[in-house]
Order: structure tokens, then C-alpha cells, then sequence
């Protein structure tokens, strides 16, 4: 029993379904051999006794409409169908016929056997016997029917004896049907079992092919499906988790900057005020040449003008970097926004003896926010200025792409040229090309910073290169941008 326990409580299903299968062929086996044993001899016995029975019962009510000798065949088919000895006898008890014995005339030429009339059946041991009155047309006389069982009882000793036999008859055919019914029902369920093992190992290069349309087919199509469905979520995750790993970065790069930003902004209004202070405190103290109060004064104011200017620059950069900040988007005249330009920054030109050539068609516009798209161009055309030598040109050309729905704007300022690892840091903020940051040879650095933030809120493409002429600036409008959803600035 112990054994049996230990193989049902193994992991392959199908040891387990096999020897379940077993036991129950070989118990259906024994209960079917018991109940053929025990029950068979009593069952034949009764079936046995209601055929002799009803056959009496018949003989009788037939033998009413027929005479005596034309009922004879009747007695001879009964005694041979239910092997039956049976006879009939007078009053007297005088046998008057049998299948092997027949008086004739009804003269009595020896008696065969004298019984005792009953009525009722007799079943005694494995034999019955039973005597009966029969009317015949022409008289009246007694049946008597004995019949044995014997042979049943025979069969069950054969029974017996052939036990063995059937058993490994059983034995064989149970096991063997017990086997390849477990390897039939098993063999699906095995390979599912291993492609649902191959899911849980999240490996989706095979499905679960089962042609099938019972419950085995639906399960390996839901499996399939579930492999589909998790396979899709693990390639979601996959470049969520991809993303927010840059977005970390990009965060982290962002931190960095922001605080390498403040070291400069900080550093930017220290010297200024480092200047200030001691501008001031020489002429508290009336030492050398700060006792003439006026220059310096004059000085400090310039000072403080140079950091309002840096304040403002840091105050529109922080709020192009506001998630919250807005855009207010209307139609921008090109030409009319460019001579305002132009005609603005015409006093540096002149200085310089810079001649700015526009090529601008008339009708060209577009739809974005024409505060910042106005204060970009400044800050590029006046670098463009600012940079160029003595005498050169400042061409700003404008060239309409209908196909793609975009403008670019091209600004080239002739005689100077850019290095390549300056053209790359341009953009950084206060970032600049003359390194000891002189405020008398340059700005603060972060006017081009600024221009880059604009175009990206814009959604404004741009580049910087170096031509033959000089210096180009390019940038690609969109002819409508859509608005952010965010609070005015």
C-alpha cells in the first residue's frame, strides 16, 4: 500500500493516470469475476425455473383445445428445449406416457414410477420437480417435470479452475490499456505542460501547436495567447524601462547642468559686484582716483545695466524651460518683422560699416509666437553684427518649401569663420569663443543658449556652419505650430 501511495505521489502524470487506471480495470475485473461466481449459479437457477415454469403453464393451457395423443408432440418439444424428464400418470398413479414410454389405449403395461400429487414446484438441491393436473379433451391426467441444474454448478467449479487464466488475461489487457490510455490522455497535457514551462521562463520562440478543438485545443490557444499578450507587455515594459532610463539620464544631465549653470550665474554676478564693491569703497574712502566720484559712478551704473541685462536673459530662459509656460501664437509677417529688425540694430551696422542685404518675398508668413521668434532673430542678426569685421555684409535670405509647409531663413555674415569644437559648444549657456569672458569683446554667453530655447519651444530646426563666404546660420520654420496647453508666462 505504502508503494502504491509513494508512485501516486509522483510528479509525472502519467505513472499517475497509469497505475489509477490499473487499479480501477483490475477492481471492474474481480467485481465482475465475483459477481459471475457468487450470483450466476442462483441467477440461472431462477431464470431456469420460471422457463420450466411458463413451459408448464403453456402445455396446460394448450393441451385444453387438443386430445391426448395430439398433445404428445408438446410433451416431447418441452422435455427436449428445457432437457427435462418428464411424464404423465392416471389416478391411479399409473404412468400412461413418457417421451421413451407410451401405453396404448390407456392399458397400463408397467409402471415407471409412483409420485404424490403436488401442486406447487419443487426445487430440491440442484434439481427441479413439479406435478401438475393437464385436462384434455378426452380425460384427465397428472404431469410430472424434473429437471437438474448440474451444469451450472459445473460451470462455476470450470470457473474456478480457470481463474488463473483469466487472470493474466485481465492482468495483460488491463495494463496494456491502462498504458496507452494514460499516453493517449497524458501526451497533450505533457506538451503543454512544457510550452506553459517555456512561459513561465519567458521564452515566447514557440507556440503550443495542438490540433484540437476539445478543451486541451482551447487551453493551448488561450496559452498562446497569454504568450502573445505577455510577450507584447514584457516588450511595453522593456522600452518603458529603456525610457525611463533616459529620462533618468537626461535628468541627471539636466541636474548637472542646472548646477553647473548656477556656479556660472553665481560667478557671472560675483565679479561684477566684486568690482562694484570696490569701486565703491574707494571712493568712501577717498583713495587715488576714486575721488573723482563722477566717473565712477558712471562706471557702477554701467555695471549694474550689464547685470540687469544678465537677470533679464536668466529670467526668459527660466520661463522658456517652465512646463507651464504658454505660447501665443498669431500670424507673423516675415518682411515687416525683419525690416523692424534691421532697422533696430541699423546703429551697430553702421559702426562697423556693415551693409545687411535682405532677400525677403512679400507675402511670405507664418503662424507662431512673434515675441520669441522676434527675439531669437535679434540675438542671431546681431551677432551676425557684432562678429563680423569692418566693412563686411550680413545677408539674410528667406526661401519658401511648400511641399514640406516650412520657410527656412538663411543669416550670413561674411569674413569670419568659427571653429568646429566652438560651433558645437556655441549653444551651451555662456558658453563664448573669447575665453576671458571681457564683457568690451563679447556678451554674456547666453544669448545663443536663449535662440536655442526658443527654437525648440517653436519647434524650429537650425544649424550653424562655416562657408566659403563665412558664417551661416540656418533655421526651418513650420508654417503653423500647434499651442502647448500650459499657463500664460
Amino acid at each position: 500500500m505504502n508503494s502504491i501511495l509513494k508512485l501516486l505521489r509522483m510528479k509525472r502524470i502519467t505513472y499517475k493516470l497509469f497505475i489509477i487506471t490499473s487499479l480501477i480495470l483490475l477492481a471492474f475485473a474481480v467485481m465482475i469475476y465475483l459477481t459471475l461466481y457468487f450470483f450466476l449459479p442462483t441467477f440461472h437457477e431462477q431464470y431456469k425455473t420460471n422457463q420450466l415454469q411458463s413451459g408448464i403453464e403453456e402445455i396446460i393451457s394448450k393441451s385444453k383445445n387438443l386430445t391426448f395423443r395430439d398433445a404428445i408432440p408438446l410433451f416431447d418439444e418441452y422435455a427436449k428445449q428445457n432437457n427435462a424428464f418428464i411424464y404423465l400418470q392416471n389416478n391411479e398413479e399409473t404412468i400412461v406416457y413418457s417421451p421413451s414410454f407410451f401405453v396404448q389405449g390407456g392399458t397400463q403395461s408397467k409402471v415407471i414410477a409412483k409420485t404424490s400429487p403436488v401442486k406447487n414446484p419443487d426445487m430440491t438441491g440442484n434439481s427441479y420437480n413439479a406435478t401438475m393436473p393437464i385436462q384434455f379433451k378426452d380425460g384427465n391426467l397428472v404431469l410430472v417435470v424434473f429437471a437438474t441444474f448440474q451444469p451450472i454448478g459445473e460451470a462455476s467449479q470450470v470457473l474456478v479452475r480457470f481463474l488463473p487464466y483469466i487472470s493474466i488475461i485481465v492482468f495483460v489487457i488491463g495494463l496494456g490499456s491502462a498504458y496507452f490510455y494514460s499516453r493517449f490522455i497524458t501526451k497533450p497535457l505533457i506538451y503543454i505542460n512544457e510550452g506553459a514551462q517555456k512561459l513561465a521562463n519567458l521564452d515566447f520562440s514557440k507556440e503550443i501547436q495542438l490540433h484540437s478543438t476539445d478543451e486541451l485545443g482551447e487551453l493551448s490557444n488561450s496559452l498562446n495567447d497569454m504568450s502573445k499578450n505577455l510577450q507584447q507587455t514584457m516588450l511595453d515594459l522593456q522600452k518603458a524601462n529603456e525610457q525611463l532610463k533616459s529620462d533618468i539620464e537626461k535628468e541627471r544631465e539636466i541636474e548637472i547642468k542646472r548646477r553647473e549653470f548656477f556656479a556660472t550665474v553665481a560667478h557671472e554676478l560675483k565679479t561684477p559686484l566684486t568690482v562694484m564693491k570696490g569701486y565703491l569703497e574707494g571712493m568712501i574712502y577717498n583713495i587715488g582716483p576714486y575721488k573723482n566720484r563722477d566717473q565712477y559712478l558712471e562706471k557702477n551704473h554701467k555695471i549694474i545695466e550689464e547685470m540687469e541685462l544678465l537677470v533679464r536673459e536668466i529670467l526668459s530662459m527660466s520661463k522658456l524651460e517652465q512646463d507651464t509656460f504658454k505660447l501665443k501664437l498669431g500670424e507673423v509677417k516675415l518682411l515687416e518683422l525683419i525690416d523692424t529688425l534691421t532697422k533696430d540694430l541699423g546703429f551697430f551696422a553702421s559702426q562697423k560699416n556693415i551693409t545687411i542685404i535682405k532677400q525677403i518675398a512679400p507675402h511670405l508668413s507664418v503662424r507662431t509666437d512673434c515675441d520669441l521668434l522676434e527675439k531669437a532673430l535679434k540675438n542671431i542678426i546681431h551677432n551676425a553684427i557684432m562678429y563680423s569685421p569692418q566693412g563686411e555684409s550680413v545677408y539674410i535670405e528667406l526661401t519658401e518649401h511648400p511641399n514640406q509647409n516650412t520657410i527656412e531663413i538663411q543669416v550670413i555674415n561674411t569674413g569670419v569663420k568659427i571653429k568646429e569644437q566652438d560651433i558645437q559648444q556655441i549653444f551651451e549657456p555662456f558658453y563664448r569663443i573669447e575665453k576671458s569672458r571681457n564683457r568690451n569683446t563679447g556678451g554674456s554667453g547666453l544669448g545663443l543658449y536663449i535662440v536655442r530655447q526658443i527654437f525648440d519651444s517653436l519647434a524650429i530646426t537650425y544649424s550653424m556652419n562655416n562657408t566659403d563666404q563665412g558664417i551661416q546660420f540656418s533655421m526651418t520654420i513650420p508654417l503653423s505650430i500647434k499651442e502647448r496647453i500650459t499657463v500664460d508666462k
